[in-house]
């Protein structure tokens, strides 16, 4: 499109029309309800539950090396007794024999053990919960029409200032 010195001088001034037809001002709208509206926080809050347990502390390893050795050492003995058919009888019966011999003396020895006293500590939380003023919800009419806006500073007084904003369509 070609400018023109027409073109130039119509521009603006169609520009200068639309602008005064375009803006806003301040004015007064009534507060019809201010509501509070709270919110639930919880807070939680550690804290370390401590005691004293007592356990029994044997003097046995816990482990089943001394079951299996005294079965090797029964099975062996009694593989010396008996021939054909009763040997292998004879060998299972010491296998077993041994192991539990074994197993009797470990017991014995765990009864010597001692109680021991140690220190045990939990992390556990405590929790509340309170409510708390989030924002006001603001309820206002203008010109006959009813909005609503939300703030965190309650709103002093009946009346709030609010800007309008006018436009051509």
């Amino acid at each position: 499109m070609k400018m023109t010195k027409k073109n130039l001088i119509v521009l603006p001034l169609l520009l200068a029309t639309q602008l005064t037809f375009a803006g806003s001002y301040t004015d007064i709208a009534t507060v019809v309800s201010v509501e509070k509206v709270y919110r639930t926080h919880t807070i939680r809050e550690p804290y370390q539950d401590c005691y004293i347990k007592e356990f029994y502390r044997g003097s046995s390893d816990n482990s089943a090396t001394n079951e299996i050795i005294g079965g090797i050492l029964g099975g062996l003995i009694g593989n010396q007794f008996g021939k054909g058919r009763g040997k292998k009888a004879a060998t299972v019966a010491g296998t077993l024999l041994g192991a539990s011999i074994a197993h009797d003396d470990e017991l014995a020895k765990s009864k010597t053990g001692r109680i021991v006293s140690r220190e045990v500590c939990e992390t556990k939380y405590r929790k509340e919960s309170e409510r708390r003023l989030s924002h006001y919800l603001v309820e206002y009419v203008h010109d006959g029409r009813t909005y609503s806006y939300t703030t965190k500073n309650k709103p002093y007084g009946e009346s709030i200032k609010v800007r309008v904003e006018v436009s051509p369509d």
